[in-house]
C-alpha cells in the first residue's frame, strides 16, 4: 500500500513524456491511488490538498514544478527524462519496480533551501540561483559585494551568480563554481568571467545577508537580475542595489532509498573513474 494517497502528476511536455505518463497512470491505478494530471490552462494556485507532486521530465521540469506548486506544502518526486537528473532521479526505464518502492515509503527525504532577492520593494524567490547580468554577456559591469555589511570586493566582470546548494550543480558549476553537498547549508557566490585573474568563487553560510550594488554598466545597455534563469527584473537607474537572504520557503525532495549524490556526480558529470572501478560499485 502506498504512503501517498493523492498525487498531482505534472508533465510539461506530453509528447516527450507520454510513454512514462501512461506507465505512471497504470501503476497508480493498479494501486488505487488517487491522482490528477496537471492542466497548464488551469491556475496553478487552484491545485491543493495533495500528498505528493510527481514530476515527469528533467531537472528543469522539477524546478518549474517546485516554483508553481510550492504552496501545496508536500514533497516532490521526479522521473528523469533529461540528461542530468540531480533533482529528478527516478529511472524512467525502471518505473515498474522503482516507483512503487518510493511511494511505499522506501525513500529518502531531502530538504532544499531557497533564497530570496529583495529589489526595489519587491521580493523574488529562487530555488537555484540569482544572477546579475548585462544585456550582452561580453560587456563588463562594475559591482560591489557586501556580506553582513562588510565589504568583500568591488569587481569588474560579466556578472555575478549567487546560488543555493541545489543550484551549485547548475549555472554556477558551468561558470567554475564548486559543487556543494546537499547537506551543506551554504551559498556559492561566483563571478562571471571576472577581469581579475585572482577572483575565485566564495562559499558563505546560507544565513548570510548579502548585498550587491551595481556601480557602473555600459551606457547603452540594460542590466538584469535573473531568477532561476526564467524571470528577468530590469535594474532601474534609481535603484541599483539588491539583497539576497535565505528564504522562509523550502521544499522537500524524495529520492530512492539507495540514492547517492556523489554517484550521480560520477555518472552525470563524468568524473574521472575507470570502467573497472565503476563496475565494482
Amino acid at each position: 500500500m502506498f504512503n501517498y494517497k493523492n498525487i498531482l502528476v505534472v508533465v510539461f511536455d506530453k509528447n516527450k513524456s507520454n510513454k512514462a505518463l501512461k506507465e505512471v497512470q497504470k501503476i497508480l491505478s493498479e494501486n488505487n491511488t488517487d491522482h490528477e494530471i496537471y492542466n497548464e490552462h488551469n491556475d496553478a494556485n487552484s491545485y491543493s490538498g495533495y500528498d505528493l507532486v510527481l514530476v515527469i521530465g528533467g531537472d528543469g521540469s522539477m524546478l518549474s514544478a517546485a516554483k508553481l506548486f510550492s504552496h501545496i506544502n508536500c514533497p516532490f518526486l521526479g522521473i528523469n527524462l533529461g540528461k542530468v537528473g540531480f533533482m529528478a532521479d527516478l529511472d524512467s526505464d525502471n518505473l515498474a519496480t522503482e516507483l512503487p518502492e518510493v511511494l511505499s515509503g522506501n525513500n529518502l527525504v531531502e530538504d532544499k533551501e531557497t533564497i530570496s532577492c529583495s529589489y526595489n520593494g519587491k521580493k523574488y524567490t529562487a530555488f537555484n540561483e540569482i544572477v546579475l547580468h548585462t544585456q550582452k554577456s561580453y560587456k563588463l559591469m562594475h559591482f560591489e559585494l557586501r556580506i553582513e555589511g562588510n565589504l568583500i570586493y568591488r569587481k569588474r566582470a560579466d556578472g555575478l551568480i549567487i546560488s543555493t546548494s541545489n543550484g551549485s550543480t547548475a549555472y554556477s558549476l558551468s561558470a567554475g563554481g564548486p559543487i556543494l553537498s546537499p547537506d551543506v547549508n551554504g551559498l556559492v557566490i561566483t563571478s562571471l568571467n571576472p577581469l581579475s585573474l585572482s577572483a575565485r568563487p566564495l562559499i558563505v553560510p546560507s544565513s548570510a545577508h548579502i548585498e550587491v550594488s551595481l556601480i557602473k554598466t555600459p551606457d547603452d545597455l540594460n542590466s538584469f537580475i535573473i531568477i532561476d534563469g526564467n524571470q528577468e527584473i530590469q535594474i532601474e537607474d534609481n535603484a541599483k542595489d539588491f539583497a539576497v537572504t535565505k528564504s522562509e520557503q523550502s521544499f522537500k525532495l524524495l529520492h530512492p532509498k539507495n540514492h547517492d549524490f556523489f554517484k550521480t556526480c560520477r555518472d552525470k558529470l563524468h568524473w574521472s573513474i575507470s570502467k573497472d572501478e565503476n563496475s565494482s560499485n
